[in-house]
């Protein structure tokens, strides 16, 4: 019996691309089944990476840039088109736009006959951070990749109406992201009376870090604290009172979800998203959320029950007043959320979905539905 091979290819090395491809992978090599992942390096990869990773993981650096670079982009082909060759895999899965639209080159000259998925991780055509002429052009790849072959894999359902109505695809899927949720611990009861509402995650345009500096500029007070995760007091813009946030700077994985556990409210102001990892481990520690209502957080947090989804700035200054008020109604949200989020993301249960994608029959070993211990991440991810 030949034994099964997939390979990974991700350009965009970090952040929530990475804890799933660090899932996937993990749950795959646990069962067996031989594992290469073909990467390059972004400024947010964590420098200990390689710690995430089983050791029967191959891991294997490949360049490949962001943004368009004719030259270099042709570079990256040939490589991933040699590498490919070399493993002869019978799965490929892309992660994010870039290994995308090179992955499936590559994979339609090295492995023809290996099944391919593309996992976009939020479409480049929704950012809001490129003019519409790069939104079109994007969105004109992404249809381009798609004629190429391969099957789309929306992680979420809002993602999902976005490729079947726009870009088209002859095959998409859903299969939504998971988290392990054994090592997600429980939101925490405070001996104080305070609140804590508190975001984690990067400095960045997409996470619109400076909507949540204005939300503490407006409900900061002596009993209502709000706290970064993974931010930085220098990255809180000079216009803004920066007592009203406290940040926690650079903190490992771990430490991270240990914070996220001591939050009262979990907000998330992004401009867009796929579907955002933290947010779900929010809700699995059993925190209300109120987010911001793009593709991926109304995805995750239903409206009333798990939390609250706001379209404007004064909906979201409503909603966190509504729970900064009631403790009852905090308890209650927050159970909620656990109880749905526990059901919904566990990654024993989203992997079974993997498994049939990747071609992992009958005859394969079967996958342990038990959450895999990964290595404690050094870093925190968006």
């Amino acid at each position: 019996m030949t034994k099964e091979k997939i390979v990974h290819i991700a350009e965009a090395f970090g952040g929530g691309v990475l804890s799933m491809l660090t899932y996937l992978a993990n749950h795959a090599a646990s069962a067996g089944v031989d594992v290469t992942v073909l990467h390059s390096i972004r400024p947010e990869t964590p420098s200990d990476f390689s710690k995430l990773f089983r050791p029967d993981v191959k891991l294997v650096h490949v360049d490949m840039v962001r943004e368009v670079n004719v030259r270099r982009d042709l570079r990256s082909v040939r490589a991933l088109v040699r590498h490919l060759r070399d493993c002869r895999p019978t799965a490929i899965h892309l992660h994010s736009s870039k290994a995308g639209v090179l992955g499936r080159i590559a994979a339609r000259i090295a492995a023809p006959h290996a099944t391919v998925l593309y996992s976009p991780h939020g479409l480049s055509f929704l950012r809001g951070d490129v003019s519409r002429t790069k939104q079109f052009a994007y969105l004109s790849f992404e249809r381009i990749a798609a004629r190429i072959g391969g099957t789309i894999v929306a992680c979420s359902g809002g993602e999902l109406d976005e490729i079947n109505g726009k870009v088209r695809a002859k095959s998409a899927v859903l299969v939504e992201n998971g988290v392990n949720v054994a090592e997600i611990p429980p939101r925490r009861t405070r001996d104080d009376r305070k609140i804590v509402i508190g975001m984690s995650g990067r400095a960045s345009f997409q996470k619109n870090h400076e909507a949540f500096v204005q939300l503490a500029d407006k409900l900061h007070g002596s009993d209502v604290e709000f706290l970064w995760i993974g931010g930085n007091a220098n990255e809180i813009p000079e216009s803004a009172r920066r007592q009203a946030v406290a940040c926690s700077g650079w903190v490992t994985r771990e430490r991270a979800l240990a914070l996220t556990s001591e939050l009262d409210i979990y907000v998330q102001t992004s401009r867009w998203e796929g579907m955002p990892v933290a947010l779900i481990e929010a809700q699995v520690a059993g925190i209300p959320a109120v987010v911001t209502n793009v593709v991926g957080n109304r995805d995750v947090v239903t409206h009333g029950l798990t939390g609250y989804v706001a379209s404007t700035a004064d909906e979201m200054v409503e909603y966190l007043a509504t729970l900064r008020d009631n403790r009852r109604l905090r308890e209650q949200i927050g159970k909620a959320a656990r109880n749905r989020a526990i059901q919904r993301f566990s990654m024993s249960a989203i992997f079974r979905q993997w498994q049939a994608l990747y071609g992992l029959g009958p005859d394969e070993p079967l996958v342990d539905t038990r959450d895999f211990e990964p290595v404690t991440a050094d870093h925190v991810k968006a």
